[in-house]
């Protein structure tokens, strides 16, 4: 089926890509913007998240709230996302519906109102929105963390904004924001679904989106200018006291953009390291020695940069340098050692199960070509790296081990509570205990 992708672009520079998937009568169309909080600069951290909530408040054609409404009365399913490098909006809805779907893009892609009594309105929900996601303790520690690992770039900052930023940037500035990023030669539209031929498809995008103009304003794409994303490449310790209830420690490493081939050895090495209650980080730190309440890791890819990260979730009464020795330990193990066939194999058939499930849903499929083409560069990855897995060899796990998990490139935070709750020393001292039992 993936053999079976088509592709087609523009004079305007819109790249339109579609897979035919008969069968179920549905279509999944998204609109892939390359801009996110990567875009952004002092003053208007938080716009890309802004502009996504504005971008159902109201076009030429339709009213505030009118877009998902239409979606929802034929039974489909509408949503967005903010992220780093892109902003998307995904519709999945009848096949019959899929010429008023396109319509409704293209129009509010060239058509917005931006109203600004709906910009206040928006405005309130992203803050209730950014207040919520900040009372989560994990992620404010991430938050945290990659303000110190990526320094002085536009990564620092989270695709959530500043909430200052969000509370004071103008509905003008928002115009100005979409102007310049909301164009056809920064987008791409991916179908998926039951539609009836690729050239069909890829008439009907013409004759909706091909009168829209290109950007005046915006030289190029991507985030930032586009340079590799400069980091320190020494150990760095940092200690921070928060409003959390419990210790929380992160270290992490430099870890590649998403397009490049060591992503996936990486992210294999990731799975069977620190992931789930079988990995050897939570066998070993949380049940064999007890010496965390929780562990486990993740790589995070960006068109730029990435970071490969571990967290744990500790009692007061232990040292962070105990527990960072703990870690680097295990580290150091796999640098040497690599994982066994038996954990490469449990991750890469995990790995290929879950993706193949996602073959069944036309919504999935999208996805994963827009991320590939607009994030990694190119969605023939997708399908080139489900083979990658399938191949993937032990030394080359070690390998990605030993080039990006280095100790001398460590950056390590640890985040305090400002004021402790006594019965955490409790519970510390209850699980030295049971575990000697």
């Amino acid at each position: 089926m993936l053999d079976r992708i088509a592709d087609h672009t523009l004079d305007n520079g819109l790249k339109v890509i579609c897979l035919r998937k008969p069968g179920a009568p549905l279509v999944a169309v998204q609109v892939w913007y390359r801009t996110g909080s990567v875009n952004e600069y002092a003053g208007i951290r938080g716009t890309s998240h802004i502009l996504e909530h504005m971008m159902f408040r109201g076009s030429n054609r339709l009213g505030p709230q009118e877009h998902a409404r239409r979606v929802n009365d034929v039974g489909g399913h509408s949503n967005a996302g903010t992220a780093e490098d892109v902003t998307l909006y995904l519709n999945t809805v009848p096949s019959d519906f899929l010429t008023e779907i396109v319509e409704m893009e293209a129009d509010r892609m060239n058509g917005l109102t931006l109203d600004e009594g709906e910009f206040e309105k928006e405005r309130r929900v992203v803050v209730e929105e950014y207040e919520t996601y900040m009372n989560n303790p994990m992620t404010k520690a991430m938050f945290e963390f990659r303000k110190e690992f990526f320094g002085d770039d536009p990564y620092a900052v989270s695709q959530l904004g500043v909430l200052e930023d969000i509370q004071s940037v103008t509905c003008e500035q928002c115009r100005e924001y979409y102007r310049k990023w909301y164009t056809p030669d920064n987008a791409v539209v991916v179908a998926v679904g039951d539609f009836e031929d690729e050239g069909a498809l890829f008439s009907l995008v013409g004759r909706s989106f091909g009168s829209i103009p290109r950007s005046p304003e915006r030289i190029g794409g991507g985030g930032a200018d586009g340079a590799a994303v400069s980091l320190r490449d020494k150990p760095l310790w940092m200690r921070r006291r928060v409003a959390f209830d419990v210790p929380i420690l992160m270290t992490g490493y430099r870890a590649p953009c998403s397009s490049h081939e060591d992503a996936v050895p990486l992210e294999i090495l990731q799975s069977a390291f620190a992931q789930g209650e079988s990995s050897r980080l939570h066998r070993s730190l949380v049940r064999r020695q007890s010496m965390v309440l929780s562990a486990g890791g993740m790589n995070h890819f960006l068109r730029r940069a990435g970071i490969s990260f571990f967290f744990t979730v500790f009692t007061p009464d232990k040292k962070p340098r105990r527990i960072v020795a703990a870690l680097n330990e295990l580290v150091e193990t796999v640098r040497n050692e690599g994982i066994s066939s038996e954990e490469l194999e449990k991750v890469r058939n995990t790995s290929l199960t879950s993706r193949t499930f996602g073959l069944y849903s036309a919504e999935q499929i999208a996805q994963s070509i827009g991320f590939a083409e607009t994030v990694e560069g190119d969605y023939h990855l997708w399908a080139r790296r489900l083979r990658r897995i399938e191949t993937l060899t032990p030394a080359e796990v070690r390998e990605a081990a030993r080039r990006y998990w280095r100790p001398e490139g460590a950056h390590t935070l640890v985040l305090t509570p400002k004021r402790v709750n006594p019965l955490l020393y409790l519970v510390g001292l209850f699980r030295r205990v049971s575990s000697r039992f």
